[in-house]
């Protein structure tokens, strides 16, 4: 009996948190967040706000702490200031956090003292000093750490690698100290592999998000196309026309689907990006 008893609440328990879980993803949608499930499973999630939901504020992050399950926050380009980050205290198992080009200054990096999982840190253009970093002596997972383009010194970062030697820290370049040297020919680019549609090999279903890259679409016929990404959802996305014999750079991340249509919108073909920046040619 008293084993019965047990295994109903652990079931109720989960149920519960299963509904807080939606609950809290509804409300993270209707910020512009997109949340996708860790590969990991267990009920683990991913939440991104830097391609539709750079208006959310430091009030939208309450929703965000409600998923106590959360691996990985994209909060990058979003309105969130320093006073925000008292929300992220209790997400104990984040181990990607993105707080780039955002407000958030030293006082908002003492919240992530406890976030001992946490392995890679992006505070690239923000307001922080050495100050900051002293707060990040006890995150021992830590791996990756950038400070571009802060007001960080070479000083706060060698008294951090002193705590965290194998904390791999990116500063950035400092413009000063480059040398000119003679300009080399440009390297061959490396070029996307091009799947016509209804070819042998099928493209997947819909992007992965990944590290940021830059593609460069060519369009060799002799006819306008149409450029849709296919989003985490599988569903086209248009994002633009080639025209013919031109080109066009495109921002993108690694594992993302992008579909080539004619100007009918029929499918001509797919490209899948690499974490490299890459050429992808669209053939005649």
């Amino acid at each position: 009996m008293i084993r019965l008893l047990l295994f109903l609440v652990l079931i109720s328990n989960q149920t519960l948190g299963q509904t807080a879980d939606q609950s809290a993803i509804e409300s993270i949608k209707k910020n512009g967040g997109l949340v996708l499930p860790s590969p990991g499973g267990d009920n683990r999630w991913e939440v991104q706000f830097q391609l539709r939901g750079r208006n959310l504020n430091d009030a939208g992050l309450k929703d965000v702490a409600k998923l106590k399950n959360l691996i990985e926050l994209n909060l990058r380009d979003t309105k969130i200031t320093s006073a925000g980050l008292t929300h992220l205290k209790g997400l104990v198992n984040l181990t990607r956090l993105h707080l780039e080009r955002t407000n958030v200054d030293d006082t908002g990096i003492v919240h992530l003292k406890g976030l001992t999982k946490l392995r890679y840190l992006n505070l690239y253009n923000t307001k922080i000093t050495d100050k900051a970093l002293e707060h990040l002596a006890d995150l021992k997972n830590l791996e990756q750490l950038y400070v571009w383009q802060t007001d960080v010194t070479t000083v706060g970062i060698e008294n951090l690698k002193k705590k965290l030697p194998s904390l791999t820290i990116i500063k950035g370049i400092d413009l000063s100290t480059v040398v000119p040297v003679k300009k080399e020919e440009p390297k061959p680019e490396h070029d996307l592999k091009w799947l016509p549609d209804g070819g042998n090999e099928k493209p997947p279903e819909k992007s992965i998000t990944g590290e940021f890259t830059i593609i460069r679409f060519v369009n060799k016929r002799n006819k306008a196309v149409k450029l849709f990404w296919i989003d985490y959802g599988g569903k086209p996305k248009l994002y633009g026309i080639i025209d013919p014999g031109a080109e066009r750079r495109q921002n993108t991340y690694e594992d993302a689907v992008w579909m080539i249509a004619d100007e009918q919108e029929m499918p001509l073909g797919y490209f899948v990006t690499g974490r490299e920046f890459a050429r992808a040619i669209i053939p005649k």
